[in-house]
């Protein structure tokens, strides 16, 4: 029978936390009433030996070498801080083997991939020594014993999440919460980029695990990148060096469907306008977000669709000014340092209908606040005016929500894995160096 080690006390003040949740169906002593039944997709042949151990000291410092990490973001993308730390572990503990979870689309990772919800996916989540996922792992029905998750989750809330969603309007809302409170139950770690943020995070998922406020590793490479990167990217989207890219990147809308009921992007951008104040040869690329089933984009031959591109941090570096609403991308790219615009003209409807919010939006927005397309096109006109009136509350902005992000976030939380004996080098790498 597999066990899961006893967590500490439930907090008081949450019953429905996530670590409430977790003392269900247990006895006194803590052992569980009845064995864990695993997915019907897993069978005995498929679970490696170490699955069935018991907890190994690597799991709470006890010397035991790392041997394999699994990394998931997206669901099956190589992308965002599990791409980042699972790099910079490749770096440091180059014997560790690593694999990841990929849909087989574009962007393959540079290691062994399984597919999600496989035979083979169901054994790496029971037998791997270290879990590292930036979302939601919906299936995650069973913690291995010497397993240590980090969940680096994707961004800073503006728009409430988790627990604090009090009226979800999309289906299924109430099966994604329960979701969301079963694999929370299996963190160990949980990043974050702020103070602000942590406070968010433990309440919105219910959470009294350890925070490590390490900043978020995808960023590393906002900081980092000596021009290449940006570089690389515009001539691959055929961004002449001379020309202004102003990245579109709006969040979701919960209540927007076709009739098929899949989500679309409501908001009318006014792309032909918008290109027209801009000089010669600038584009627009246009990122809508990954819940959205069809791009609203245009037929402007200056309008680059990138929805698709695994890595979003890529395209904060190939523009030069963003425009959003309420997603999270507006906390990352505001690292870059570089001029933000929001253009909200649903507003209303979407913090008193939809989703409430963390902050007063006016007061918390590092840039103007575009309610028509006539405002979003006058700002678009002077991009450096934007960045020299919003210079102050940007600056507030970036102190209290991006106090890490120094380009050493990724290098922070291997230190901390080290520092607390969950990852200790592999013994080979060991005898080498002696």
């Amino acid at each position: 029978m597999l066990r899961r080690p006893r967590r500490g006390p439930v907090p008081h003040d949450r019953r429905r936390s996530a670590h409430a949740v977790r003392r269900r169906g247990r006895g006194r002593r803590g052992v569980p009433r009845r064995a864990v039944v695993l997915p019907e997709a897993l069978d005995a042949e498929h679970i490696p030996r170490v699955a069935c151990a018991p907890p190994g000291p690597h799991a709470v410092g006890g010397g035991l070498p790392m041997t394999d990490a699994l990394f998931e973001a997206w669901r099956g993308r190589y992308a965002d801080s599990p791409r980042a730390l699972s790099l910079e572990l490749a770096r440091r503990f180059p014997s560790i083997r690593q694999r990841w979870v990929h849909d087989g689309t574009a962007d393959p990772p540079p290691a062994p991939v399984v597919r999600r919800h496989s035979p083979a996916y169901f054994a790496r989540l029971l037998a791997s020594d270290l879990l590292v996922s930036n979302d939601i792992i919906s299936k995650h029905l069973v913690k291995g014993p010497g397993v240590t998750y980090v969940q680096t989750w994707h961004g800073t809330p503006l728009k409430v999440i988790g627990l604090d969603e009090r009226d979800s309007a999309y289906a299924g809302a109430q099966a994604h919460r329960e979701r969301m409170l079963r694999d929370v139950a299996k963190w160990d770690i949980l990043l974050s980029p702020s103070p602000t943020c942590t406070r968010i995070l433990r309440g919105a998922f219910g959470f009294d695990g350890e925070v490590l406020e390490s900043g978020y590793p995808r960023n590393d490479m906002l900081v980092d990148d000596d021009g290449t990167t940006r570089a690389r990217m515009r001539a691959s989207l055929g961004i002449p060096e001379d020309a202004t890219a102003v990245l579109y990147a709006p969040t979701w809308r919960d209540d927007a469907k076709n009739a098929d009921g899949q989500f679309v992007h409501p908001v009318d951008f006014p792309y032909a306008r918008a290109l027209e104040v801009l000089p010669p040869g600038s584009v627009v690329l246009n990122r809508l977000h990954k819940n959205v089933h069809a791009p609203a984009g245009s037929t402007h031959p200056r309008v680059v669709e990138v929805s698709a591109h695994p890595e979003i941090a890529e395209l904060f570096l190939a523009s030069d000014v963003l425009v959003s609403d309420y997603s999270s991308a507006i906390f990352d790219f505001a690292v870059t340092g570089k001029p933000i615009v929001l253009f909200s003209p649903d507003l209303e409807h979407y913090r008193g209908s939809l989703r409430p919010f963390y902050f007063d939006y006016e007061t918390w927005a590092p840039g103007p606040v575009a309610r028509t397309a006539d405002e979003l096109v006058a700002f678009l006109e002077e991009p450096s005016e934007v960045a020299r009136t919003s210079r102050d509350r940007y600056a507030t902005f970036v102190e209290t929500f991006c106090p890490h992000e120094d380009g050493r976030a990724s290098e922070r939380v291997i230190d901390a894995l080290v520092a607390r004996g969950v990852l200790s080098a592999p013994r080979d790498l060991r005898d080498r160096a002696s």
